[in-house]
């Protein structure tokens, strides 16, 4: 490959990745706005967004295997690109919640092949692609403009369509021909291809990491509640485009401008900082006037899960096992989501901050017992591989 078709092939792989982010991020906390708006109930609109989990789950125990036609492929997208887009028109001008579910699912769909398109890309170049931190950020910000308003659903129904149907004809024609990948095997976690936890067992068992895969679960809360708190942020004066801008902004943004010394971190290190981030967002959340109790939460304790994600990029060892089901991630993802509504259903805005304070209490604990362990070896399963440890077949784990 000469050396401007292997540029070619990284600008293919960084713009796919930067949809597909933005697929996955409009779509939970999009879909989470539809899901509040045409549910009986607070817990059921999480009950639809736990769905949406395990259909993303499902789909991509099929959507990115290798043996799926580049053909195959680009059809799927295109038509559950259409149908998502179709349908979710249509839930808010009259066919409800039916329609609403078609698009879940559809969408759900798009974002499982959309990563398939990622993977595929990176493992037909002869060179190890970057880490994704830099095209998240653009997915990111691309899903803060196209999800705007959470709270006018005729307008923001319009937007995800639009944005939804661009995105899938845009990964069709990224998507490559079919040719012998050059990479190694299946990627090594969960949901979403590699980017979110599979739930790595070895390093739940050291507290050392504790900080660092409690930050990793603060996505969900977050992305789950976004419209919430946006709606609860409206009689402020924070609109609540800025809070999604805030959200997502501090997620994505102090990862990229740390990732080129995250890498270098050590185990230690990143848990400290996600300790203190959490720690943060936890006083904010107990102590902090309405709505900057909200507003201290998102900052910080959104920038320990960007910290922790991108920490971990480096990491494989805590990542999970290679070939990971999808499936098993989507499962604990959505048994969360469901305990997490009944709380908000049970105490509004006020259970949402008790999560958050319970995460960032559980980091610092985890720390205090962990530094009163610090002679403790840490086992062989949670060993942390720095950069120059990493093998080739352990860098074909590169994430979405």
């Amino acid at each position: 490959m000469s050396d401007g078709a292997a540029a070619t092939m990284i600008d293919r792989l960084a713009t796919a990745r930067a949809l597909a982010w933005l697929l996955l991020l409009a779509g939970w906390a999009g879909l989470g706005s539809f899901a509040f708006a045409l549910a009986a109930d607070t817990v059921r609109g999480f009950a639809l967004v736990a769905l949406w989990l395990l259909a993303l789950g499902g789909a991509a125990t099929v959507a990115t295997r290798d043996s799926l036609q580049a053909r195959h492929r680009r059809l799927a997208l295109i038509a559950c690109g259409t149908l998502a887009a179709c349908a979710l028109l249509a839930s808010v001008r009259g066919a409800g919640l039916t329609a609403f579910l078609l698009a879940l699912l559809a969408w759900a769909a798009m974002t499982a092949l959309a990563s398939g398109v990622v993977r595929r890309l990176r493992r037909v170049q002869l060179s190890q692609p970057a880490a994704p931190v830099g095209a998240a950020a653009l997915g990111a910000a691309l899903a803060a403009l196209v999800l705007w308003d959470l709270a006018d659903l005729v307008e923001l129904s319009t937007r995800l369509a639009i944005a939804m149907a661009l995105a899938a004809l845009t990964l069709a024609l990224l998507q490559p021909e079919d040719a012998p990948a050059v990479g190694g095997s299946r990627c090594r976690a969960g949901l979403f291809d590699c980017s979110l936890p599979a739930w790595p067992t070895g390093a739940w068992r050291d507290l050392r990491q504790w900080p660092t895969q409690l930050a990793g679960l603060t996505m969900l809360p977050m992305m789950a509640a976004l419209p919430l708190m946006a709606d609860w942020c409206r009689s402020s004066a924070l609109p609540p485009p800025a809070m999604t801008a805030l959200h997502l902004g501090a997620m994505f943004a102090p990862a990229w401008l740390l990732h080129p010394w995250l890498m270098r971190w050590s185990a230690a290190r990143l848990a400290l900082a996600c300790a203190l981030g959490l720690g943060t967002g936890a006083a904010c959340a107990l102590w902090a006037p309405p709505p900057w109790n909200l507003v201290g939460v998102a900052l910080a304790q959104g920038a320990a899960w960007g910290i922790a994600w991108a920490g971990q990029l480096w990491a494989p060892a805590r990542r999970g096992e290679q070939g990971a089901s999808p499936l098993r991630a989507a499962v604990g993802y959505a048994l969360i989501t469901l305990a997490f509504g009944a709380l908000v259903q049970w105490r509004g805005a006020e259970g949402l901050l008790w999560a958050h304070a319970a995460l960032g209490a559980a980091a610092l604990l985890a720390l205090l017992l962990a530094g009163m362990l610090a002679g403790r070896p840490i086992r062989p399963a949670a060993a942390v591989t720095t950069p120059s440890e990493v093998t080739p077949a352990a860098r074909q784990g590169t994430p979405t």
